[in-house]
């Protein structure tokens, strides 16, 4: 006789009865069910709490299923003078707690996979389970896995979505308040249209047991202004791994960025700053007129193209202003810098133009950078959040700003180079324009000698 016994949300025990002699005659027994046993199967009669299974000559086994009481504990005991042995299994659902006590177990391979019990008693041996139901421990049923903020603000309105990734020991409603104003224009959950309404800025999911998306959109009242915050969302519980995506007009000057740490930057002001301390270190240069202030008014154009093209001007004037103190001596350096001198001359003036051109053509270039951000796209992450979502700060111009601030430094420049190439001018002609070789030189150089008068007669 095996008696399996599961304790769940509801306690079932099932016996099977196998033949061990030969299928050669009918057999009757009275089988003592468990306290508080009740039999389901039909064709199995109870009789003062014996079941009566009769096993026909051809029939090598029997079986039924019943329903247990629910007790603070449940008595195993073998029966004495009987003729059948006897196999006991216990499988308890983590519902429940069952502390044994009796007869020791036996472990076939079986049971441990499945986590039971077994127990083969010799007769009149007894095992007791004293069961008990574990208390609730008091936590949140929902968990927002990850909650993921896309914004794209606009002249006057910005649309917003929502994506949330929730895990729910139990179903029920779960609030998500939107911003002041929010136009609420569609709620999905696992990716199917749901008929929810915004109700006081506030939006009810319907929310199973189980692991599931949620994807909300709406529009806002605010479009992006000097100073642009992103929406204040009340998650209604706390979440991990939030990120928050602006969606940059690509008519607006990004200036500042702030909010969790882990987002993008701005760094065109430390660049700034170094143009700042190199402008200072090239005015106490005295070879050319730019003070620290010309140097640094200088730079502020340049930031918008590699460093390389400041390197290059910033070489040609000082080049200009050591040449004009240090004309050469000799005539072959003498020509040769001055060779030189015209296509740096050239190189500088070029460079410059293509600052020009870049500044009041092109787009700006902050140097934004982190998390995968860029001029566009503003992306900032945070590992955990309370209940609302964390929020970031925007301060940007609109581009005609960076037009005109590249326009006054054209002119500024324009004006200034003026007297530059007065002064340069003054350095590359300081000493002369050019210098003969002499005439061993030229010979040197393959230079034919000039004919002499007897062979010209």
């Amino acid at each position: 006789i095996e008696r399996t016994v599961q304790l769940g949300l509801s306690w079932t025990a099932t016996t099977r009865v196998t033949r061990m002699t030969p299928a050669d005659s009918s057999i009757v027994l009275e089988i003592p069910l468990l306290p508080g046993e009740s039999v389901n199967t039909e064709s199995v009669r109870v009789k003062d709490g014996k079941a009566l299974l009769s096993l026909g000559p051809k029939s090598q086994s029997g079986e039924w299923t019943s329903t247990l009481k629910e007790a603070p504990s449940l008595l195993l005991k073998a029966s004495q003078d009987v003729p059948w042995v006897e196999q006991w299994s216990l499988y308890v659902d983590p519902l429940w707690h069952a502390e044994v006590s009796g007869i020791p177990t036996v472990h076939p391979a079986s049971a441990v996979r499945q986590r039971g019990r077994i127990w083969r008693p010799w007769p009149g041996e007894t095992v007791t389970v004293t069961v008990t139901r574990p208390q609730g421990v008091e936590g949140q049923t929902l968990t927002i896995d990850s909650a993921n903020l896309s914004l794209s603000p606009g002249i006057r309105a910005t649309d917003a979505t929502l994506t949330l990734s929730l895990r729910s020991s139990r179903g029920g409603q779960h609030p998500v308040t939107l911003p002041e104003g929010a136009d609420l224009q569609s709620v999905k959950i696992d990716g199917r249209l749901q008929p929810v309404r915004e109700e006081k800025g506030k939006v009810v999911l319907p929310i199973r047991p189980g692991t599931h998306s949620a994807e909300l959109k709406w529009r806002e009242p605010r479009g992006i202004r000097l100073s642009y915050s992103t929406s204040k969302i009340d998650l209604g519980a706390p979440s991990v791994n939030p990120t928050i995506a602006v969606n940059m007009p690509s008519d607006r000057w990004t200036l500042l960025l702030c909010g969790p740490r882990l987002g993008p930057a701005v760094l065109f002001w430390p660049l700034l700053f170094v143009f700042l301390l190199l402008s200072i270190g090239l005015g106490r240069i005295s070879l050319t007129p730019l003070n620290w202030k010309h140097w640094f008014l200088l730079s502020l154009g340049l930031t918008q193209v590699p460093m390389v093209v400041f390197g290059i001007i910033a070489g040609w004037l000082i080049w200009l202003g050591w040449r004009g103190k240090n004309p050469p001596e000799d005539a072959r350096s003498f020509d040769a810098q001055q060779v030189f001198l015209a296509g740096l001359t050239g190189l500088a003036l070029i460079c410059l133009f293509h600052a020009i051109t870049h500044g009041l053509l092109g787009l700006p270039d902050m140097q934004i950078a982190g998390n995968g951000s860029s001029r566009g796209l503003l992306n900032w992450y945070q590992d955990r959040s309370g209940i609302s979502l964390p929020q970031a700060w925007i301060f940007s111009a609109p581009r005609w700003v960076y037009r005109a601030a590249m326009l006054a430094w054209a002119l500024w420049l324009a004006a200034s180079l003026i007297g530059w190439l007065k002064w340069g001018w003054s350095c590359y002609a300081q000493g002369g324009l050019w210098k003969e070789l002499p005439r061993s030189a030229k010979n040197a150089l393959g230079v034919p000698p000039p004919p002499k008068k007897d062979d010209k007669k």
